[in-house]
């Protein structure tokens, strides 16, 4: 069951996401697909001598694919017809974050690009709300930047790690 596959995954990259944390210091979190959108399944916050504002660190936290690092790392790097069946679902959304679903020229360039640099980046206008938030609350800035790494095992993707810094602190080109 997928269910138990991405339980099988956040547990393989606790240790993991807490080892990055002591090296770099700033937090990462593990997303994984979940339908619509994805979904935090593990994260390393706790460890993190940054603190960061609200319930962020909360498991089960659900983001949008196309406006996230974490979506656009997955779907810069999964198959072609996993990705294909992905944006099928959202060109038939009304949530203002599935917009670019309907652009494929857009979003094939922005997908490209993070295939091409490695990483993926959150899209500039996103600032950080869930993917509920955005639809039923008004928007805020998190004041965060994130890049982020599609979880490979050969041609399968399993999901996306980033790393969130405070984004005065860092470029993306410098972090």
């Amino acid at each position: 069951r997928k269910r138990d596959r991405h339980d099988r995954v956040a547990e393989a990259a606790a240790p993991v996401l807490i080892r990055l944390c002591e090296k770099v210091k700033w937090p990462s979190d593990l997303f994984v697909p979940a339908g619509d959108h994805m979904e935090k399944r593990e994260t390393s916050r706790p460890y993190s001598p940054f603190v960061f504002r609200g319930n962020r660190e909360q498991i089960g936290r659900r983001v949008g694919w196309l406006m996230t690092g974490v979506g656009r790392a997955y779907l810069a790097s999964c198959p072609v017809k996993e990705r294909e069946a992905i944006l099928q679902r959202l060109r038939k959304s009304d949530h203002p974050q599935d917009r670019l679903a309907r652009n494929p020229k857009g979003l094939d360039e922005i997908l490209s690009e993070a295939r091409r640099r490695g990483y993926a980046t959150r899209d500039p206008s996103f600032t950080g709300a869930t993917y509920r938030d955005f639809a039923w609350g008004e928007p805020y800035d998190d004041g965060l930047a994130t890049i982020a790494l599609p979880l490979l095992d050969g041609r399968r993707v399993h999901g996306s790690i980033n790393i969130l810094w405070v984004k005065t602190a860092y470029t993306i080109e410098d972090f």
